[in-house]
């Protein structure tokens, strides 16, 4: 196997397992902003009952 591929493969498996920790960071993020939206409008819907 040529040297050059020994030296590439550690860090092509480096880049992909950074890929798989941004995108799962991303997910929980837009998880996190998904919950606090559907807080929001719970919020708003109660503010709306109390002006009646």
């Amino acid at each position: 196997m040529p040297d050059w591929l020994l030296q590439l493969l550690p860090q092509a498996a480096l880049a992909a397992s950074v890929y798989a920790g941004i995108r799962a960071d991303l997910a929980r993020l837009n998880e996190r902003a998904s919950h606090a939206l559907e807080s929001a409008r719970a919020a708003h819907a109660r503010i709306d009952n109390l002006k009646g």
